[in-house]
């Protein structure tokens, strides 16, 4: 099988932001950071916004949408209720009523301290 790695950066961060391999498009964490002007939210909601924006132009790049989305972890840093409440406004948003099978892990920390979430997914490419 033959794996097509999406990584715009040329190896910069080290990693692929994606990578299809077969059906499935898996994608790397997504951050809440705006690449337009570098910004990043103070808040979790704001953050968890701009990574799934993030994660959507990933799965563009494959010829996917968040809707081929089926399974998601998400990473957060921060109080649980206030973390949650997030996840249930913007996942209502993000996927209306068609929701992926999905995790939430809260964590001492990512990789910056800037950041308060990060989102890793997997989709499938419909025929």
């Amino acid at each position: 099988m033959n794996l097509d790695r999406y990584d715009p950066f040329e190896g910069a961060l080290g990693f692929s932001l994606g990578v299809r391999a077969g059906d499935a498009i898996h994608v790397a964490g997504m951050i809440g950071l705006d690449s337009t002007d570098l910004s990043v939210p103070d808040d979790i909601e704001g953050q968890m916004r701009i990574a799934y924006k993030n994660l959507a132009n990933v799965l563009d790049h494959f010829g996917c949408t968040m809707a081929d989305v089926a399974t998601q972890t998400v990473f957060f840093v921060g109080d649980h209720e206030t973390a949650v409440a997030a996840a249930a406004k913007v996942r209502a948003d993000v996927f209306g009523s068609e929701l992926p099978a999905s995790a939430m892990i809260g964590v001492d920390r990512l990789v910056e301290l800037r950041y308060l979430v990060e989102i890793q997914a997997t989709a499938y490419k419909r025929s």
